[in-house]
């Protein structure tokens, strides 16, 4: 069964496949994802604007650094990615899947279009906004290039929606392919839960030692995943909280009054962004515990009374092996599901809380 033409694409700048040329597309977006890190830790250091304004820029810091080690640890993970592309590219993956993968990448598509167009539109709708202004640009200006004119502008705003695909893009990478993966997982599941049905009631000894070979084998395949997703998705996770927490101490700033609009709105926008690929991740580690948990139930939901002694070891082999869920576990820190992102959701509203109560935040107005 063919891959899906967007997980093809990412496989091709991961460098699985013979074609280079979109590696080359790899390398060419960690050397300008690097130049955006530099020029916004240069503008903090070096800026004289607000500390809101100085927030925002180290918000944009945060990105350009997630984003540069997303992709390092693609590179890095090339050979582990190459092994789950020679295990997967034999299998399929359910329907469900391809059009969850479908959505997935309209999504990002559509929210890097909605980030670039938005700063063209404020600055068409307010006459107050004048042609090099710092929210004028998908991200808060960063680089070292005053716009004194409209053709400077115009450059360094396709420069920073440059950026602001290449941040879509890596995550699109990211949820995409964990989605694959796991419907991998799942296909593979299905096949091995119907080979124990049919062994069973054929009381096949052979076929029954098959599932058990194939489960061996997505085990390792399970391991593999967790080796290459399991950086990437705690990186995700820790930056999420940390947005988060600056995205809240917005929202308290913009209640006061303290803080430009525009800033809020994006900050908002790109929280609801971080939400979404939180919810990827939580949702498809349930779905991971609870698919290996159907070779469990058909295991003990049926009698091994009559069956060979040899059999009756083979079953109890499988039966101690499925009793390990198959767990996501990243950094030793915490299993992704969805317990984790309801904690998540009531940690953030407690943190609201606390700061709407709190007169200890002192903001500083925009000059």
């Amino acid at each position: 069964m063919q891959h899906i033409d967007t997980i093809n694409m990412f496989l091709q700048m991961t460098g699985c496949t013979d074609g280079k040329l979109m590696l080359y597309l790899t390398y060419f977006e960690f050397l300008i994802t690097f130049y955006y890190l530099i020029a916004a830790y240069l503008s903090i250091v070096h800026s004289e604007q607000s500390v809101t304004i100085q927030l925002f820029a180290l918000l944009c810091m945060l990105i350009e650094c997630v984003i540069l080690l997303n992709i390092a640890f693609r590179l890095y993970h090339r050979d582990h990615i190459r092994e789950m592309h020679r295990y997967s590219r034999r299998l399929g993956i359910p329907d469900s899947y391809r059009s969850k993968i479908n959505i997935i990448t309209k999504y990002h598509l559509i929210a890097s279009n909605v980030f670039v167009i938005f700063p063209v539109t404020y600055a068409i709708l307010y006459d107050s906004v004048r042609v090099g202004d710092p929210f004028t640009y998908p991200y808060l200006d960063v680089l070292p290039v005053h716009a004194d004119n409209l053709a400077i502008y115009a450059f360094k705003y396709l420069a920073y929606a440059i950026s602001v695909y290449i941040a879509h893009v890596e995550l699109c990478f990211i949820n995409t392919t964990f989605i694959y993966y796991v419907g991998v997982l799942k296909h593979r599941i299905e096949t091995i839960v119907q080979t124990i049905r049919e062994a069973v009631v054929d009381n096949d000894e052979q076929k029954f030692k098959y599932a058990i070979i194939q489960h061996q084998k997505l085990l390792s395949y399970f391991s593999t995943m967790k080796k290459v997703f399991s950086k990437p998705i705690l990186l995700s996770m820790s930056f999420n909280a940390i947005y988060f927490g600056l995205t809240t101490s917005f929202v308290i700033q913009a209640i006061r009054g303290y803080i430009n609009q525009v800033i809020l709105s994006i900050c908002i926008a790109s929280s609801a962004a971080a939400v979404i690929n939180i919810t990827i991740y939580t949702f498809y580690g349930s779905e991971l515990m609870d698919l290996h948990d159907k070779i469990l139930h058909v295991l003990f939901d049926n009698a091994f009374f009559y069956v060979s002694k040899s059999f009756k070891s083979s079953i109890l082999i499988m039966m101690t092996r499925v009793t390990i869920p198959l767990k996501f576990t990243v950094g030793y820190i915490f299993t992704i599901n969805l317990n984790l992102l309801l904690k998540i959701v009531k940690m953030s509203y407690t943190v609201l809380n606390v700061l709407l109560s709190s007169e200890t935040i002192k903001p500083h107005k925009l000059s």
